[in-house]
């Protein structure tokens, strides 16, 4: 007590769905996620509404895959560099709760919150709540950075100090840090602030970092004997060499940002090495080994991609990583060999679709290679898989559903069950996704001008509420008639290709496929040390079962409760197709579970 301290917070997405229409205010939306009276809200009982509901919490693609949020230990950093002496504590609303903290170090300096759209809300309703108590919030993310006019219009306008309220827009940088802190003991905050480097170098490893506890895979739990150990082993650390990107891609959210504040930026490769090697200063195991690198194609990194790759096989840290790459990389037999001895085991690729049409309308660049190969788009992904899979790195592949030319001829005969077949046969795992337009994109904006949004108009309280949806796992535009104009249609294919994908026993054909190849096509950690060459093979094996857990994430989404109703339902109840409301009558019953949920802390 008494020491000077931050929280950097990345709040939990809660299942708000159902209190559509219900809240005409942020207001009445923090007494439903708190259970408290918002009228009763005041600076003496304000912690109580910070006590949010954990029946509405929606399961994340990061607390699923147990991936701590870079967002927040990067922010956590530049906010500890400039204040050496203050003590920076890091938050998910799960581990360590704001709540719990405050209580047990006092009144904090201020709350710095990252924020992506589906957690938007639970960010609203946090601001709100500190503010009664004349904390200062800078909120910084994706959302803000896109649609700035949120914080306006849903915290300033409904809270009693609407100066202590502030938001970064683009990076966060050394120097938006810099004038946020001497803005903080000014007591005199702008309204906003502009970031243009996405990527520092020196960010990490700062003294006055306080982490949270690991997060733990616990949906592996459900394969016999390897889960359990897996599940207490394993963490995925995150990383970034370079972050930012050149392209305005219609159905990606910083499509609507200036090129100057979303620009392609570069760690590096000394430093990015030196994070790396620093997560291992305590030792070396599953915790300390496993890494996702964060760009969103690795490819862009061009010729200072080849130089991270020499500096990591020249340092040789021991380390195995996720990478997000496209498909071209199989024509690059050079640098395929050049990542696997570096420690790369696993590519994370956009597929969207195995109809060239779709990948037309998607603007997707591989389309002219395909049209030059005279394949079509299975042979060509076909081909390209196999090359990859050679040199022992295993792959997942995104999709999207709801595209102009998938199909729906009945429950079992759709274009998701084609897509789950097809990674079934290549032994690949999958996200499937719902087609979803994500606010600030320009497809965002057109749905919003021909009303093709399923929810809400931009700038409405359901707007707001309808933002938990943005997180890959439900549409919000409403279907072509190809698809009968259903968004139930859509989410069912989703479902349907990750479950293909997700069952137990294609899992475990995968795993035994991949740590094979593993075993045969190893790192140069694992060329020059046969526990290197284990490690590589156990990842191998491991990657498949870890990219299931897609449809365990999926059921705890789309399945009701006593509390809420899951997706699946919500969305049967919105249906206005009597033909397709029989068809799913029965289906639907399969993801409603009414038994009581008692409230209790599951952190």
């Amino acid at each position: 007590m008494g020491k000077r301290y931050y929280i950097v917070y990345n709040p939990v997405t809660y299942n708000l769905m159902d209190s559509l229409g219900a809240c005409k205010t942020p207001l009445e939306l923090l007494g439903y996620i708190s259970g408290r009276d918002p009228r009763d809200l005041s600076a003496d009982n304000y912690l109580d509404y910070l006590d949010f509901d954990p029946r509405k919490e929606k399961m994340g693609m990061v607390e699923t895959f147990a991936i701590e949020s870079y967002a927040i230990i990067y922010i956590g950093n530049q906010v500890a560099r400039q204040d050496p002496g203050g003590r920076v504590i890091l938050s998910d609303g799960l581990r360590n709760r704001i709540r719990d903290l405050i209580m047990e170090n006092g009144r904090p300096e201020a709350v710095f919150i990252s924020s992506m759209s589906s957690n938007f809300p639970t960010a609203v309703c946090t601001a709100i709540a500190l503010n009664v108590a004349k904390i200062p919030v800078i909120i910084g993310g994706i959302h803000v950075s896109t649609s700035g006019q949120d914080v306006d219009l849903f915290i300033r306008k409904y809270v009693p100090h609407p100066e202590l309220v502030s938001y970064v827009r683009g990076g966060g940088d050394a120097d938006v840090l810099g004038r946020v802190m001497r803005d903080l003991k000014k007591g005199a905050f702008q309204s906003s602030y502009t970031g243009y480097s996405m990527i520092e170098d020196g960010v990490w490893g700062r003294p006055n970092v306080e982490y949270m506890p690991p997060m733990k895979l616990n949906f592996l739990r459900r394969f016999p004997v390897v889960g359990n150990l897996m599940a207490e082993k394993i963490r995925i650390n995150p990383t970034a060499p370079y972050l930012g990107c050149p392209h305005s891609c219609s159905f990606c959210s910083i499509s609507s940002l200036p090129k100057d504040i979303r620009r392609f930026t570069l760690r590096t490769a000394d430093d990015f090495v030196n994070e790396i090697v620093n997560f291992q200063k305590d030792g070396l195991n599953l915790k300390s080994r496993l890494f996702f690198f964060l760009p969103d194609n690795i490819i862009l990194g061009g010729k200072r991609l080849e130089e991270m790759l020499d500096r990591i096989i020249e340092r040789k840290p021991r380390i195995n990583y996720t990478v997000q790459i496209s498909i071209e990389v199989a024509d690059n037999d050079r640098l395929l060999r050049k990542l696997r001895l570096s420690g790369a085991s696993h590519f994370f690729i956009g597929f969207e679709s195995l109809d060239i049409r779709n990948l037309r309308a998607v603007g997707k660049s591989v389309v002219k290679d395909i049209e030059r190969s005279g394949k079509t788009v299975r042979e060509y992904y076909s081909e390209r898989i196999r090359k990859i899979q050679r040199h022992g790195i295993v792959i997942h592949g995104a999709f999207i559903l709801g595209l102009p030319y998938d199909y729906f001829n009945s429950i079992y005969d759709n274009t998701g069950h084609e897509y789950g077949l097809f990674c079934v046969e290549h032994h690949i795992g999958i996200q499937a996704t719902p087609l979803s337009d994500l606010p600030g994109s320009r497809d965002f904006v057109e749905s919003q001008d021909i009303g093709r949004y399923l929810f809400a108009a931009n700038g409405t309280m359901d707007y707001l509420i309808s933002l938990v949806v943005c997180d890959l796992t439900e549409g919000n535009r409403i279907p072509g008639d190809h698809l009968k104009n259903s968004a139930l249609v859509v989410l069912h294919m989703a479902y349907e290709a990750i479950n293909h994908v997700g069952q137990a026993r294609s899992a475990f054909r995968s795993a035994f496929y991949m740590m094979w190849k593993s075993f045969l096509y190893p790192t140069l950690n694992g060329r020059t040390s046969f526990l290197g060459r284990i490690n590589d093979t156990f990842v191998g094996f491991a990657v498949p079962l870890i990219v299931s857990q897609y449809k365990d994430h999926a059921e705890k989404v789309l399945s009701s409760h006593s509390e809420i109703r899951g997706s699946i339902e919500r969305l049967y109840d919105l249906e206005k197709d009597p033909g397709i409301k029989r068809q799913f009558t029965n289906y639907v019953k399969g993801f409603v579970k009414r038994s009581v949920t008692p409230k209790t802390d599951r952190r």
